[in-house]
């Protein structure tokens, strides 16, 4: 369907059905107008990318410092920055800075958004007016993360030593909760990027596995199977190009690929 030249970290999919993926090792963004078409990179080397998200302007927001040493030094030394980046013509600012090495970025109902930095075990949070917590909770090995469709739970994967799913009351920082645990050899299945399906139901892409997890009835349930070392699945949005009611994957090798049972449970 679609190949980037490098491991590509996060996918997000805006209201034209245009798809953006980052580029870990390259730092680059790229914008791929629909199935098939070539990637075209938007910006230049911009930092170790992480998490995208398409806010309500259509704008990117990318996080950087995805690398080990802002990663494991992100919880002392905030020094990472979320990007602001203009989809059509690559145009880059910084929307906020102060955070720890990001890796997967949320954005909530209201405009807030919460990252997380694996290395340090931190969860950031940068308000609508753009007030920075770089340290607003914290989880084990945070990877992927997602806010709950009415914006009071953030919901974060932890992906190594004990792998499960966290829910984090925004009113209770403090007392993230750990809601799913693995069980047997899917301690080993790495875990990492996570949406939501269209019932507000958390979906997880996993390396070593390949499988794509669900979060129901305090399990995890395997629904799909595909290419090992996922690093992120979401749905499409629009009637073209990545359109929605079909779920998409990316992964270490670059690939990005349809899930075709996605759909049917949108």
């Amino acid at each position: 369907m679609a190949r980037i030249p490098d491991w590509v970290e996060s996918i997000a999919v805006d209201r034209r059905g245009r798809m953006f993926a980052t580029a870990l090792h390259s730092g680059r963004v790229y914008r791929i107008d629909a199935p098939g078409v070539p990637p075209v990179p938007i910006t230049g080397g911009i930092g170790a990318n992480g998490g995208i998200v398409v806010r309500e302007d259509g704008r990117l927001l990318v996080g950087t410092g995805n690398d080990i040493l802002h990663s494991l030094t992100g919880g002392v030394l905030p020094v990472s920055k979320l990007l602001l980046v203009d989809p059509d013509s690559g145009a880059v600012s910084t929307y906020a800075s102060g955070l720890g090495g990001i890796d997967g970025v949320a954005l909530a109902p209201d405009g807030t958004v919460y990252t997380t930095t694996l290395g340090a075990g931190t969860i950031g949070r940068v308000t609508p007016d753009r007030r920075v917590d770089h340290d607003w909770a914290r989880v084990a090995q945070p990877n992927g993360i997602a806010v709950s469709p009415d914006g009071s739970q953030v919901y974060v994967v932890q992906t190594t030593v004990a792998p499960g799913l966290y829910r984090i009351p925004v009113a209770a920082p403090g007392h993230p909760q750990r809601w799913i645990s693995t069980e047997g050899t899917d301690a080993l299945a790495l875990p990492d990027g996570l949406t939501l399906d269209a019932r507000g139901r958390p979906l997880i892409a996993t390396h070593t596995a390949g499988q794509i997890w669900r979060a129901e009835g305090g399990t995890f349930c395997a629904v799909a199977s595909g290419p090992p070392l996922s690093t992120q699945i979401t749905y499409g949005q629009g009637d073209r190009g990545f359109s929605a009611g079909r779920l998409y994957r990316a992964g270490v090798d670059g690939g990005i690929h349809e899930i075709p049972w996605g759909g049917a449970e949108r």
